[in-house]
């Protein structure tokens, strides 16, 4: 492997790792789902973490180009994915119930953890801009393939690990303790971060 290669990889998991310790939809999604149970919390980082690799595939499939070319397509999806945080924030708002009222799991993980990703406007400007910025020009198919998978099995296990913070008994006993006042904070960063989104969006209309 030459070392402009390893230099990339080197960048790019550096950068990835950065992106994890950045606080954004994904890891609230995690988080939240984390507090209920481990098991809802490793169901939905693989949610986030397949919907990385599909960014990933539609970066390199040149998919980002053609949100620059078509930017109302840009637009809708921040759009979208605005509505879907105040959504979440709006169910975290009412899930005000006694914590041994409620379900041990959060309604279908994977999928929540996999739309939040996928609606999220930023992952295309993060996947378009990082390939474009390191990864070397006229690089082979298999080199792209590869750091796509590299970027997929890189971001499950930072995921994982928050899943795993986040599930441990003591920050369980924790949640149970303020469940009402962190389904509140939940719910309001999801609303914050969702009319965030809409509001920059507002401005390009």
């Amino acid at each position: 492997m030459s070392t402009d290669i390893v230099a990339t990889f080197i960048a790019l998991i550096t950068i990835n790792m950065l992106a994890w310790l950045t606080p954004g939809p994904n890891m609230l999604v995690i988080i939240s789902a984390a507090t209920k149970s481990r098991k809802a919390g490793y169901i939905t980082a693989l949610g986030v973490g397949l919907g990385g690799v599909l960014w990933g595939l539609l970066a390199v499939s040149g998919v980002a180009i053609v949100f620059e070319l078509f930017p109302k397509a840009a637009l809708a999806l921040r759009l979208f994915g605005a509505g879907y945080l105040i959504w979440l924030g709006y169910k975290a708002w009412q899930s005000s119930a006694p914590i041994g009222a409620l379900p041990r799991a959060t309604p279908a993980p994977f999928k929540t953890g996999l739309m939040v990703i996928m609606t999220n406007p930023k992952a295309v400007l993060y996947f378009g801009s990082i390939l474009t910025a390191f990864v070397p020009p006229h690089a082979p198919l298999w080199l792209l393939l590869l750091i796509v998978a590299m970027g997929g099995v890189q971001s499950t296990i930072q995921h994982f690990i928050t899943a795993s913070v986040f599930s441990a008994p003591p920050v369980q006993r924790w949640f149970k303790a303020a469940h009402r006042l962190l389904q509140r904070l939940f719910g309001t960063l999801y609303i914050a971060l969702g009319l965030g989104v809409a509001m920059d969006a507002a401005k390009k209309l």
